[in-house]
Parts: structure tokens; sequence; C-alpha cells
């Protein structure tokens, strides 16, 4: 195929020893036989790997006939997360166009790459991530109920799946719904929230049974619209829906109060951002203050803060709303995911993603791990509650997902591996802070199977 000799053909001969000024407008691009692609460059830690890089896929024809001079040396040096050097090899395949790189991660995180090639190539540079083996359950369970969007479990153990509460995968679903839309569920404890059919219920998992312990017509407060995100505690639950923050108050008397709601999104310009195309995330600062977190510009977000009134209320606070950086990725207790720069791989120039933690009760920056071209964030549903971040490698080449984790003493993000034998035909995953699950979605013969997280 004829073409004209786009900027990243520069890089190309560079790479390669051809030099752009010396090259002719029109040159062929062709594919060796068999010359690998990159292979990915996430790796188990404490496991021996070998993987592929690519010098030049494509070997370059110029219109004389003539191809482009390859290397026949390579060097590698390896960097760990700690900026120690670790033992590596690297040889040379296919007539030069792909260097295999072998190592034995002993830390989990990035690692640094530097790979020379003479006497053309130059020198590139290239994170390999290293990922724990998954530390949580070593067997899933199975629940004979359609994949689950929304997943709890209370202390007691009772399952809460899309509105259908399940005390074991034998037993007989309980249906906490009338509607043919499932009610949205919080859990705190061995209390669960229930939001549906115009009002708000509270309910006590005795271990034996749901026992009901409150009910608020809706009808006499401000509608619940849109569900966007949710804080639960045993007495209280703050919702956020599309426009309007609520509050439920479960007294000491045992009757369940509704504090008239506020409008959180006045003045803001709400943009969606998640694969359910959430408005906004509730962050807990402190026993009276929540933070509500949306999308500013297409890449950036803001914090705008509430504290309860003295009408038991949330009012918006009278400061300005605190940037933050990136696009909200996920959310958990009192932590919020932002990714900085674009999902696509092939662009990696900037692409960081952030764990905020709260700190005198706001967001403050506590991890981050560089995202290289070779490893991207998925897109996933934020509605449905607490989401942690998954990442895959690129190419995916049936890699295992992972998820982001803090390590003690360092600022940078490490990966654990998730679990491998749920087939990706089984539908999309999710990930929360305590379960990661996938399913079938059909109505009469599907299921969910969930693996326990470990607790960090």
């Amino acid at each position: 195929m004829k073409t004209s000799l786009p900027l990243a053909l520069a890089a190309l001969f560079a790479l390669t020893g051809c030099a752009a000024d010396d090259a002719p407008s029109i040159c062929n691009l062709s594919l060796p036989e068999g010359a690998p692609g990159i292979d990915p460059l996430l790796v188990p830690v404490g496991s021996p790997a070998a993987m592929r890089v690519d010098i030049a896929t494509r070997t370059l024809q110029c219109e004389s006939g003539q191809t482009a001079q390859a290397p026949d040396t390579a060097t590698a040096e390896v960097f760990d997360p700690e900026n120690h050097l670790t033992p590596s090899e690297v040889s040379l395949q296919a007539s030069g166009t792909v260097a295999t790189l072998s190592f034995t991660p002993t830390v989990v995180g990035r690692h640094h790459v530097i790979l020379a090639f003479t006497p053309v190539g130059g020198i590139r540079q290239l994170g390999v991530y290293a990922a724990s083996h998954w530390a949580g359950a070593s067997s899933p369970v199975t629940l004979p109920l359609p994949r689950c969007g929304q997943l709890e479990r209370t202390a007691h153990g009772l399952w809460l799946c899309d509105g259908v509460a399940l005390r074991g995968p034998s037993d007989r679903p309980l249906r906490l719904g009338t509607s043919s839309t499932p009610p949205d569920v919080a859990v705190s404890g061995n209390v669960v929230w229930v939001v549906g059919d115009g009002r708000v219920r509270r309910y006590v998992d005795t271990g034996s049974e749901l026992e009901l312990t409150g009910s608020l017509l809706l009808g006499t407060t401000t509608g619940v619209k849109a569900i966007q995100s949710r804080l639960a505690s045993e007495n209280e639950l703050v919702v956020l829906d599309s426009e309007v923050l609520h509050r439920f108050v479960f007294t000491p008397t045992g009757v369940l109060e509704s504090p008239t709601p506020a409008f959180w999104a006045t003045g803001l310009t709400r943009m969606s951002f998640g694969l359910d195309n959430t408005v906004g995330l509730l962050v807990r600062a402190a026993e009276d203050r929540v933070l509500v977190v949306s999308l500013s510009g297409t890449m950036d977000s803001t914090a705008c803060a509430f504290r309860l009134g003295a009408d038991g209320a949330f009012l918006r606070e009278d400061v300005v709303c605190a940037p933050v950086r990136g696009r909200p990725v996920g959310v958990e207790d009192g932590i919020l995911w932002t990714q900085v720069g674009t999902n696509l791989p092939t662009s990696n120039s900037g692409r960081m993603l952030h764990r905020w933690g709260i700190s005198a009760g706001r967001l403050d920056e506590q991890n981050a791990l560089i995202l290289d071209a070779s490893i991207a964030v998925a897109d996933a549903p934020l509605r449905a509650g607490f989401t942690v971040p998954s990442l895959y490698a690129v190419p995916r080449k049936d890699t295992a997902l992972t998820r982001p984790r803090a390590l003690p003493g360092r600022s940078a993000l490490g990966l654990e591996l998730m679990p491998t034998d749920m087939p990706l035909a089984e539908g999309a995953r999710a990930t929360s802070p305590r379960f990661h699950w996938g399913g079938d979605s059909r109505p009469t013969v599907g299921f969910t199977t969930v693996y326990e997280q470990a607790v960090p």
C-alpha cells in the first residue's frame, strides 16, 4: 500500500536507522511473516517473565526496494519500583525486528526498562507492571441469580443482589421490591436500606430473617430521582440523585425521618462519566460533612462540600468547590479514584491513576500510578455502589484483570491480579472493595459468580 510520510513514520525511520531527511516521500509498509507484536507488559511478581518487545513490527520498504537496517545487538536494564537494578536478559529475533526481554520481578509495581540497540535502533524505554497474586478467596460462591449489577452482603451473610435477598445458594430468594425496576440497596453491617416503590425502608438482618424496622413514604418528601451514589450507616442513609442530596435518619425512637433535601447541582454544569453516565459521587469527609464530586470539564473534577445544618439536612458550604485532577473512575468509603488523561492506550502522555483519601475534611492525593500505553483502566458503571477500578494489559491477549492496591510506605500504587477462571463469555465483571464478580445475565438460566476480596 502506498502512503505519504506522516509524522509517526519519522520515529520509525529513527528507530530503524533510516534518516527522515534521506527517506523518499512515499514508502511501503509490510509486515514480515510471523513477526509478533508487543506481548502484554503485565506479569505476576515472583515468576520468570519473558516478553517480546517490538523494535519494528513493520520493516520499512523504500521505493528503492531496499530494507532499512536492523540492530544486531541489544542490552537491557530493568529497575524495580524502588530503583534497584533487577537482573535481566535480552535477545534479538526475527532478523533484529523483535527483542525478547526476560527477568523475574521480585517487587510489586511498575518496573522501568531501558533497552539499547546497536548499531541502529537507539534507546527505548518502557514500563513493565509486576502484579501480586490474587489474595482473596480461592474458590467462588455461585448465586442462582442473573448477574448482579448491584451486590452487597450483610455481616450475617445475607446476599443482596439487585433488590433480591438470598441467605445461601440453595435458599429461596426474597424480592424486596414489587416493580420491574429493582430497588436501590445499601448495607451497613446488618442494616439494609432499600429505596424503591416510592418509599425508603430500613431492615435488620437478624441472622435468620430480614426484619423491617422503619419505612418512610417518599410522597411526603421531595421524591428520589435517578440515584447516583449513596452512603449508609446503621442509622443514616445519604442519597445523591441527579439533582438533590437526601438524608434519611432512623431516630432513637425508632422513626424514619427525612429533613428537607438540598439541591446540589445548582450553578454546576453536570457532565456524565463512567459506563452508566454518572453525574455525581458521594465521599464521606467527616461525620457531619460529605463531598459531592462531579466532572467540571472533560478531564477534571470538583468536590463541593455539604455540612449538616441545625435542621438535620445537608447544606452547601459557602466555600469554593475544590478542584480535583482527573475524572472519577472509582469510589470507596472515604476514597476517590480518578484518571488523568485519555483512556486510549495509544495516547499515554501524562496518563495517571490517582487515589485520593480524606485529610482534614478534604480530598488529599495519597497514591498514584503511571499509566503507560501498555495498560488501561476499564470503563465501569459507578452508580451501583462502591467501585474499585480494574486495569487490563494492552494488548489484552487473555491476560487477567488487575486492581490497584495501596502499598505500605509507598506513594506508587501496586496491582493485584484478579481471578482468571471466569471466562469473558460470562459477561462484564465488577469489582468492589469486598467482591469481584461476573456471571450470566439471562433471566431464567443466569447466575452470578462471586469472589470475596482480601481485607487490606
